[in-house]
């Protein structure tokens, strides 16, 4: 069975990594003030200058892939592939999951779909699961979707996601978004960092980079120092002085790391001076 996996733009930023693996992307969307609506694609997100939008205060949402495009994209796939294993965005970010799940139940879909019950995985350790399932498959160690199902379910237990917004303003002013961090809605003044899972709660919390560092070197350290990597990812626009102090004390706290641009989406959910720090096992 030749099965592809298919994130959403949540789950990667264009990365090298996923290219020539059977991994496909199903764009979602910004939608503007007016009303007009595109596609949260690398050439549109440029050209358009979301990113540019966002730090200037611009009400820019984001919303799913409407139910015909996610069927499109099904269609298109199944021409070359006889599965469709997808990660949706986490359920408690969009509706997307929703939508995935009631289109994959058509019955042409039945036994060539498998939609992931995501509600803990977020922004690049989408990407690393789909790496991860992808490289299970190229050993033969899994074979059906079953299998793979399985397989995700075990390696998101170790995983750490955690999040600094730039403006936990905006990350609350959605519904969903809200939904997720009321608990954390009387420490607007200080650094939230939230560990991202179904239902997120806040991890640590500090008027400086530095105290909030602090809290990812011990959990990196007492948890995730052997057989497991960091990507250490932040948005295009975040400030240099957050930037550089959380680099700096990962690499004084010698973390192993990599570094990436956060997907698009989470820029416009959380802001521009967002950074976050996903750890899963090797790959």
């Amino acid at each position: 069975m030749k099965i592809v996996i298919l994130l959403d733009s949540s789950g990667t930023n264009s990365s090298e990594k996923i290219k020539n693996k059977n991994i496909d992307v199903l764009p979602l969307h910004f939608t503007f003030p007016n009303g007009t609506d595109m596609l949260d694609t690398p050439k549109e997100v440029k050209e358009r200058e979301i990113i540019k939008l966002i730090s200037e205060g611009v009400d820019i949402k984001t919303s799913q892939a409407s139910p015909g495009e996610v069927e499109n994209k099904y269609d298109e796939l199944l021409q070359t592939y006889d599965h469709v294993y997808h990660i949706p965005i986490t359920g408690n970010l969009s509706s997307m999951l929703q939508t995935a799940m009631m289109v994959s139940r058509d019955e042409k879909y039945i036994g060539k779909v498998t939609v992931y019950e995501n509600l803990n995985i977020a922004a690049q350790a989408i990407e690393q699961t789909a790496l991860y399932i992808c490289k299970l498959i190229e050993e033969g160690k899994i074979t059906t979707p079953e299998q793979i199902t399985e397989a995700i379910k075990e390696y998101e237990k170790t995983m750490y996601i955690a999040i600094l917004p730039g403006d936990l303003k905006r990350l609350t002013s959605g519904g969903r978004g809200k939904k997720a961090v009321t608990t954390v809605l009387n420490l607007l003044k200080t650094k939230v960092l939230i560990k991202w899972e179904a239902e997120p709660k806040k991890e640590a919390m500090g008027r400086t980079i530095h105290s909030i560092m602090d809290r990812i070197i011990k959990v990196y350290n007492e948890n995730y120092k052997t057989g497991y990597e960091m990507v250490f990812v932040r948005t295009p626009l975040t400030a240099s002085k957050i930037y550089e102090a959380a680099r700096n004390a990962l690499v004084e706290g010698k973390v192993n790391f990599s570094e990436e641009l956060v997907p698009n989406i989470y820029t416009a959910h959380a802001g521009v001076d967002t950074i976050a720090f996903i750890i899963t096992k090797k790959i």
